[in-house]
């Protein structure tokens, strides 16, 4: 595995510490602690990218951004996401919207209960809407958490290193086969990485198009082999840029909510 990719039951894993030591440190300092929570999926990701990517991108970048922050602890990742838009594709599994929202409500709310501040970094982009629905949810019940999907954070680095920035990211693209040429080298099927780019689609399917529209559209009626963007267009300086930067801008947004929603005192 390569260097990128972190151990089990380090220094900064939530489940490495004791249930003494995570009540001791849920219950000092001004704030609570946050308890980071890679979610993502394991689906189809093209005939060159292994299934596990998405929260294997997540978790790495997660334990990366934790690296050196006492006050940030990432649990064990929830792997599986809402991906029945890939069920065409073998081996893809898939939880139904409702399945993955009552999953993450019950999860950060025993974060909550126990004195820390749940906050959610997701690696699919099905997952999105299903995530601000969960946090919604556990909002009414008096639980305050968040979320965000890390690869959210850096689209304008991706629209600077990649050549094209809308046709080069969306699914199994350039985005995510660079970041695994980096973080997970020996995972990539090289010889594998399709040529050519998505067809013409209504609403526009990539990852920084933004539609105003929602359609829901099972991923072999945009492109018969499941890839949403142009991969060839990868390398591996570009996967380490980017990471470099999903690192540093996830750990400036968890740091600063929980600045803004972890003070003991304004809960």
């Amino acid at each position: 595995m390569s260097r990128v990719m972190p151990e089990p039951g380090g220094a900064c894993a939530f489940a490495s510490m004791t249930s003494p030591e995570a009540g001791a440190l849920a219950s000092t300092g001004p704030s609570r602690p946050v308890a980071l929570l890679p979610t993502g999926a394991v689906e189809q990701h093209g005939p060159h990218l292994p299934m596990g990517l998405d929260i294997w991108l997540a978790t790495a970048v997660a334990f990366a951004a934790a690296e050196g922050q006492p006050g940030i602890r990432v649990c064990e990742p929830f792997a599986y996401g809402s991906s029945h838009h890939h069920r065409a594709f073998p081996g893809t599994m898939s939880l139904s919207p409702q399945t993955f929202i009552a999953v993450l409500v019950d999860l950060c709310a025993c974060l909550w209960e126990d004195g820390f501040l749940p906050v959610i970094i997701n690696g699919h982009g099905g997952n999105r809407a299903a995530i601000q629905v969960a946090v919604t949810t556990l909002g009414q019940r008096g639980v305050v958490s968040a979320g965000f999907s890390y690869f959210d954070l850096i689209a304008d680095v991706a629209a600077e290193i990649l050549p094209d920035a809308a046709g080069g990211t969306g699914h199994a693209c350039a985005l995510e086969t660079s970041l695994m040429m980096h973080v997970l080298p020996e995972r990539v099927r090289t010889a594998l990485i399709p040529e050519g780019t998505t067809p013409p689609s209504w609403p526009d399917p990539h990852l920084y198009a933004g539609p105003a529209v929602t359609v829901w559209r099972p991923f072999e009626a945009i492109r018969e082999n499941g890839v949403i963007g142009t991969p060839s267009e990868a390398s591996p300086s570009a996967g380490a840029r980017l990471f470099a930067a999903a690192v540093e801008r996830s750990r400036e947004t968890v740091l600063k909510i929980q600045a803004e929603y972890g003070r003991r005192s304004t809960l």
